[in-house]
């Protein structure tokens, strides 16, 4: 079992059975491309304009 195996063990093992294990294997995935494409937007569609130093 690996290091992050190990700790995702530990986070879903709080989650009610409701979830099944197949169903982590799809939500996981969505939620890290999810995460990662809102914070590319953050950073490139809403930047903040930055003023020249004088």
């Amino acid at each position: 079992m690996s290091f992050t195996t190990y700790y995702m063990h530990l986070v879903f093992a709080r989650i009610p059975s409701l979830l099944n294990s197949d169903l982590i294997l799809y939500i996981l995935p969505v939620l890290t491309v999810s995460i990662l494409i809102l914070s590319l937007k953050i950073m490139f569609y809403k930047a903040p304009t930055l003023r020249r130093a004088k």
